[in-house]
């Protein structure tokens, strides 16, 4: 369970004080799917940094599990990140000088996995998002929907618990689109923890739970995502 107890994240901005988020109690329960919706500005993307042990609060307690996250050292939320979390960013962050079947590599080379290991894992995963064709590609020659179908791979290969996702479909084509929210269905299905930031209508849509943020506040949604959107 991932828990916000009296979390705060203030900014400075030209001599002005900013309250990017303010949440006094927050509670995900492990296994479940919930998209984080809103206007632009409003936080989501603080919240999914604090979450996912990049970003320290102000004031206040983020906990996984009994872990306090930020009351770890920095080598150790490195660690909880490492092995316990899952990455997926609209900019996707593919190296460019490696390879499909290398990027996907490069979370099992960190995890201390066998190269033998590493690639016959990375090759596994890559056939399952359609790209046995691509594995020697670059990033530069494949299209914007399968890298970010790799960046999904290299997300997966180490069998994360919990899915941090900022706008995961916001740069794809209906189809690319519809195999990375199968993708977060089947992992949903899996029992993983998915927590995804979108103005996707069709993304929100298929998550089980709805967080609205707005001016740094949280609620649930109570109506439709097109009238919060």
């Amino acid at each position: 369970m991932i828990r916000l107890e009296n979390v705060k994240r203030i900014y400075t901005r030209h001599g002005q004080t900013v309250t990017a988020l303010q949440c006094e109690n927050l509670c995900i329960s492990a296994g479940e799917y919930v998209a984080v919706i809103g206007p632009s500005g409003s936080g989501k993307s603080t919240l999914l940094s604090l979450l996912g042990g990049m970003l320290s609060p102000s004031s206040g307690r983020v906990w996984l599990d009994e872990t306090s996250i930020y009351e770890q050292s920095v080598v150790a939320r490195s660690t909880i990140r490492r092995e316990r979390m899952g990455f997926v960013f609209q900019t996707f962050n593919l190296i460019p000088y490696l390879t499909a079947l290398e990027n996907v590599q490069v979370p099992l080379g960190l995890n201390g996995v066998s190269l033998p290991d590493q690639t016959a894992r990375a090759t596994a995963m890559l056939q399952r998002f359609g790209l046995a064709d691509r594995l020697n590609h670059k990033p530069s020659e494949m299209s914007v929907g399968q890298q970010q179908r790799v960046a999904l791979a290299r997300t997966l290969v180490n069998d994360p618990q919990i899915i941090l996702a900022d706008e995961p479909t916001g740069n794809l084509d209906p189809t690319s689109r519809e195999v990375v929210l199968k993708a977060f269905d089947m992992c949903h299905e899996e029992g993983r923890t998915i927590i995804t930031v979108t103005h996707d209508a069709t993304a929100a849509a298929r998550a089980k739970r709805r967080l609205v943020l707005n001016e740094g506040q949280i609620s649930e949604e109570l109506s439709s995502f097109a009238k919060v959107a």
